[in-house]
């Protein structure tokens, strides 16, 4: 089915919040969806759908590279990829702030050490401030990267705050961007009738 053109590809979360959330509203359109979360392929014959669980990290890579039509991903994951990739829409769920946070609040980040699972976004903001810091990319879980020595921040994706607060860490400054859940396409190609 996948060699036919008419079949639209579309990239879901693989796992988490905004998987579950994806899966819900397409399922309220209309879509049908994988029984299994082990599944990595769902074919949807009766809407010429193939859906695809990715990882929520790699959805603008795959997307941006034209592999796949559309994707739902984080608006911060689509910012922090640097793909080709076009927001088309936000979709209402999955909503959280990208902040810097530390075990106390920080009035200068020059000269400092920021871990951040975001490098991209964090050297893009630091550069359009005019801020010189050093970022350390980590693959996730950067709160302990304060109490380990590794880094002074951390810029991390903050929902209710429950996680820094509980590794004793607080916000400030200013969201460095608000996110949520969005659909992407490929730049430059024009809208699908199906979405």
């Amino acid at each position: 089915m996948s060699s036919d053109d008419s079949v639209l590809k579309v990239a879901l979360p693989n796992k988490g919040s905004l998987s579950e959330s994806a899966s819900q509203i397409l399922k309220e359109a209309g879509y049908r969806q994988r029984n299994d979360a082990r599944d990595l392929v769902f074919i949807d014959p009766d809407n010429q759908v193939e859906f695809y669980y990715l990882r929520p990290r790699d959805i603008a890579t795959y997307v941006g590279s034209g592999e796949l039509e559309l994707g739902i991903t984080g608006r911060d994951l689509l910012k922090d990829s640097g793909s080709s990739a076009v927001e088309v829409m936000a979709l209402d769920f999955g909503k959280s702030s990208f902040r810097f946070a530390a075990n106390k609040p920080i009035a200068s980040l020059s000269g400092l050490k920021i871990a951040t699972a975001y490098p991209s976004l964090v050297r893009d903001f630091l550069d359009k401030e005019g801020i010189k810091a050093t970022v350390i990319a980590l693959d996730g879980a950067v709160e302990s990267a304060i109490r380990l020595g590794l880094a002074d921040v951390i810029a991390d994706v903050v929902s209710t705050g429950g996680t820094l607060k509980s590794a004793g860490l607080v916000t400030f400054r200013e969201p460095i961007m608000s996110s949520e859940a969005i659909l992407i396409q490929r730049q430059g190609v024009k809208r699908n009738s199906a979405i």
